[in-house]
């Protein structure tokens, strides 16, 4: 099983959660006829104040487990704040909320390919992160500049990116469970075979000692 770093060390079903949620924020965002920015706006705020409480769990078993959580902790802390902004400030335009969507996405973005680059050495995960992490990086640059846009094109965008980013996270708890699984069994099969070797090497040491001492011959 390859070694997992920093963020990515993390249990598989931080992600299958995430993953859910963002990819069925991303189906309802990209089809829904709704016109209400504010609704929408609204349902963004919540999606990341629900991703960042996840992230906090996440802090909290990391902790538990005596693995870093600083990284988790400023990530979690960033959707939060992006959350209540986006929560804070419905029905004062949509401008700044659109700005703030574009720059959480590509701040996301180059964060996953950070992820990619830094902290995975296996080759399925980092081409996981690697795609989100372009995805996110290029959808925030679009936003950023499709001054021209509806706000609904906006936030299909943002969409798009959350249906990645959900789906890429499926994948990779998918992925990292089997590893765990995997690196489970492998850690079961040394505990017996260990356990194995220290039984026979105590019937060997046993033998030994119980073995009667040879009779020397007298001398006449």
């Amino acid at each position: 099983m390859a070694i997992k770093k920093s963020y990515v060390d993390s249990h598989w079903l931080v992600y299958i959660f995430q993953g859910i949620i963002s990819l069925l924020f991303g189906w309802y965002i990209m089809f829904t006829p709704s016109t209400d920015i504010n609704m929408l706006v609204a349902i963004v705020g919540t999606v990341l104040l629900g991703l960042g409480i996840i992230e906090m769990f996440n802090v909290i078993y990391r902790a538990h487990m005596q693995h870093t959580w600083v990284l988790n902790l400023t990530i979690a802390v960033i959707e939060i704040c992006v959350a209540f902004l986006l929560l804070f400030t419905l029905g004062q335009g949509t401008a700044l909320q659109l700005t703030i969507i574009a720059a959480y996405t590509l701040a996301r973005g180059i964060f996953e390919i950070l992820i990619s680059l830094k902290s995975i050495d296996d080759l399925t995960d980092k081409f996981i992160w690697m795609v989100c992490g372009v995805c996110g990086a290029i959808l925030g640059f679009v936003v950023f500049n499709a001054g021209n846009f509806s706000t609904n094109a906006f936030l299909q965008f943002f969409g798009t990116y959350m249906m990645i980013f959900g789906v890429s996270n499926l994948i990779y708890g998918a992925h990292n469970h089997d590893q765990e699984k995997e690196y489970a069994l492998q850690q079961s099969s040394r505990r017996k075979s260990v356990k194995k070797s220290a039984k026979q090497s105590a019937k060997k040491t046993t033998k030994k000692s119980t073995k009667k001492p040879a009779k020397t011959s007298k001398k006449k």
